[in-house]
């Protein structure tokens, strides 16, 4: 029997054929359809690719392994401890280079919008630590250890001259400082309100109903005033005295004493009218006043200085003066709130803030400041610290930083302070340590900041969900993205299948081929056949 040739290649081309697009199609198949083809309006879910098809379960399997099994928090500690000898060392060379370097200032390093806040936080921290300060000073403990500061610092200072430090540039510079200080806080309208809270405060204490004059006056000064009142009478009679000396004064007794006597006449019958008419005339009331004007003062100064009269003079004069006392002065002035008390208060308060706000006044203390510090420069800093008693110098700073005047200065300069901090240049940080000193920070610190990375990272791993993140991940990753990433990777796999697939099909074609030209093909056919 002649070899069909013909067949025998078509059976091993439909052969190779049937594999490769069978492979070609299983490949094809992995990624599409990315959705499920339509049949008839409805989807054939079986016809998806298994790729697009198992999504989730593929991004659930994939993050479980990776989270559970390969990226464990113990692994990854594991790993972070083998880096530790390079951590130290790269911040050792970090250490260095901030401390050799020109560092600019804050501002230029900062956003616009993280400068105002990282100023307004200055700003706060500068006025927390005016309370802590305050505090502090206040102290027991504190007056206790500033007194043996002190002491040493006197001890150490013994042979040191202020005349080293206060040189006259220092202390003009120094005045100039206190200037612009003072003219800024006697110039804001927080002083002015300071001012006016203080007599409003001093105002309603004194004008209290149930205070009287005799509660706020010291006793000595009750006895001086009674002494002066009782050693002016005799001056006082002097000076009305010399009242008829005046001319229109003494007209108008005149008058006075001519309409007393028109008035007595009246009441007498008219014999006795006669009679007084002609005994007292004008000229008798002129001689009557020149005798009042020249010698009745004299005299009645005489009787004033009587041993009885200076008694009864005393008596009633302390008497007087004790039912003066026990008068309060809100009967007297006015009650708090009271426009008269109100308009006294408006008054003293601008005239103080004028008074303060004088250029005259101001150089008044600059001129005291310079002086006591020229005087200071005369002596050692032994003998300033020897007068500074420790205890009270920081009772009268706490006082001072808490009172509304230390407050309204220290917020005066609070902002300027925190301005100058960000807008001044650091510089090279080096200037300020020894000279391994980066170094050696550097390895103190790295020690902790290790321990801290190695401590926290597990516990932040946790917290990730490191396999749910992954599933999430790859369940919203796009199909087409997937299938562009793995054949990125594995085309050459996915082409060596189709082709082995073509191999395969060629070859079981050319089995065929030969089974069907054995005799035991025709053996087997004519047993079934």
């Amino acid at each position: 029997m002649e070899f069909d040739w013909l067949r025998a290649l078509v059976t091993v081309a439909f052969g190779a054929l049937a594999g490769g697009i069978t492979n070609r199609i299983a490949v094809w198949m992995i990624f599409h359809p990315y959705r499920p083809p339509k049949v008839l309006g409805r989807p054939v879910r079986w016809l998806q690719g298994a790729v697009p098809k198992n999504q989730k379960r593929l991004a659930d399997s994939v993050g479980g392994v990776v989270g559970g099994a390969l990226l464990t928090p113990e692994d990854i500690t594991s790993e972070l401890r083998q880096l530790e000898s390079a951590f130290r060392e790269r911040l050792r060379e970090l250490a260095v280079e901030l401390g050799e370097e020109e560092q600019p200032a804050l501002a230029d390093l900062l956003p616009e919008a993280a400068l105002a806040e990282v100023r307004e936080l200055l700003t706060r921290i500068l006025g927390q630590g005016r309370e802590f300060l305050a505090g502090t000073l206040d102290s027991p403990d504190f007056g206790d250890e500033a007194g043996r500061l002190l002491e040493s610092i006197r001890e150490s200072l013994s042979d040191e001259s202020l005349a080293q430090t206060l040189e006259p540039e220092r202390i003009a510079a120094i005045r100039d400082t206190m200037d612009g200080w003072l003219a800024r806080l006697v110039d804001s309208s927080a002083f002015e309100a300071t001012v006016r809270r203080h007599l409003d405060e001093a105002a309603r204490q004194l004008l209290q109903p149930h205070r009287t004059f005799e509660q706020l006056i010291p006793a000595g000064l009750v006895a001086a005033l009674e002494h002066a009142i009782k050693d002016y009478l005799p001056v006082a009679i002097e000076r009305l005295g010399r009242l008829l000396d005046d001319p229109d004064a003494r007209r108008r007794i005149e008058h006075v004493l001519g309409e007393l006597f028109d008035r007595f006449m009246q009441d007498l019958r008219f014999h006795q009218r006669v009679v007084a008419r002609l005994i007292v005339t004008e000229e008798t009331v002129t001689h009557a006043l020149d005798a009042l004007r020249e010698e009745g003062a004299d005299r009645l100064g005489g009787v004033l200085r009587e041993p009885e009269v200076q008694t009864a003079i005393a008596r009633h004069v302390n008497d007087g003066v004790v039912e003066f006392l026990r008068h309060p002065p809100s009967e007297v002035i006015g009650g708090a709130g009271d426009p008269q008390v109100e308009s006294a208060l408006d008054a003293s308060a601008e005239w103080l803030v004028r008074a303060a706000r004088d250029p005259g006044s101001r150089a008044f203390l600059l001129d005291r400041l310079e002086g006591l510090l020229e005087r200071f420069g005369e002596r050692s800093w032994a003998d300033l610290l020897r007068a500074v008693p420790a205890d009270r110098v920081a009772a009268s700073l706490a006082a001072g930083f808490r009172s509304d005047a230390g407050r309204v200065l220290f917020d005066s300069i609070a902002e300027p302070m925190a301005d100058r901090l960000l807008h001044t240049p650091i510089g090279r940080l080096g200037r300020f340590l020894h000279e391994d000193a980066a170094v050696r920070l550097a390895d103190t610190l790295a020690t902790p900041a290790w321990d801290w990375i190695v401590n926290r990272v597990p516990e932040v791993a946790e917290r990730i969900r490191i396999a749910e993140r992954i599933s999430t991940k790859i369940e919203n990753f796009s199909i087409e993205r997937i299938e562009h990433l793995v054949r990125d990777i594995s085309q050459r796999e996915f082409d060596l299948i189709v082709r082995l697939g073509y191999l395969l099909g060629a070859g079981i074609g050319t089995g065929l081929v030969i089974l069907d030209s054995l005799p035991v093909l025709e053996f087997i056919r004519g047993l079934f056949g």
